[in-house]
């Protein structure tokens, strides 16, 4: 696989998830465009089902209805589940949207924990396990620690690079971070209404 060159000024998506409640039927999402030079170009928001099925086709949606859409050159998701278990189907989202998809966390998955949680509360549990087990999350070490990485369409070395660039301090890449606390702040806010 060849990878597209990312510029400094190109705009890469963080997604993250807002504090979730298993009674709400809605968990809310944010997108942060964030320019590989370190500017932050916007925040899109939106909803997800909560432990639902549709987290790469509302990212799609999202991302193709703000004016951001045509600019964007990759998409890092705060690993696979967003939402609960609303698990990202990396496949759907690259085919969508013609980007490459990446998942950073910054912490090991431990599948058999994920496998018993999902047998125990989805139906549909085995295809949602296969979106999470298809990419094998790699290692990838940083100054201040591990990140673990997956990615489709794009190479590990391409999405360890931009891991890298994006990673101000800290073990968790900047667009994501910041779409942790613009989600956390929303969260605060309507609690407060």
């Amino acid at each position: 696989m060849v990878d597209r060159p990312i510029k400094k000024e190109a705009r890469i998506i963080g997604v993250d998830d807002g504090p979730f409640n298993r009674d709400s039927e809605r968990t809310l999402l944010v997108l942060t465009v964030y320019r590989m030079d370190g500017y932050i170009e916007g925040i899109i928001t939106g909803h997800i089902t909560t432990d639902g099925d549709d987290s790469a086709e509302r990212i799609s949606e999202l991302l193709k209805d703000s004016k951001y859409g045509t600019q964007v050159r990759c998409i890092i998701s705060d690993g696979a589940c967003l939402g609960g278990f609303n698990v990202l189907d990396m496949e759907l989202l690259n085919h969508l949207t013609g980007l490459p998809i990446i998942t950073a966390s910054d912490k090991a998955p431990n599948t058999n924990e994920i496998t018993e949680a999902l047998k125990n509360n989805f139906k549909n549990w085995e295809e949602k396990l296969s979106h999470i087990t298809r990419f094998e999350p790699r290692p990838l070490k940083l100054p201040d620690g591990m990140c673990y990485v997956r990615g489709k369409g794009i190479s590990p070395q391409g999405a360890d690079d931009i891991i890298r660039r994006c990673t101000v301090r800290g073990r968790t890449p900047e667009p994501i971070r910041i779409s942790h606390m613009v989600a956390a702040a929303i969260h605060e806010e309507n609690g407060r209404v």
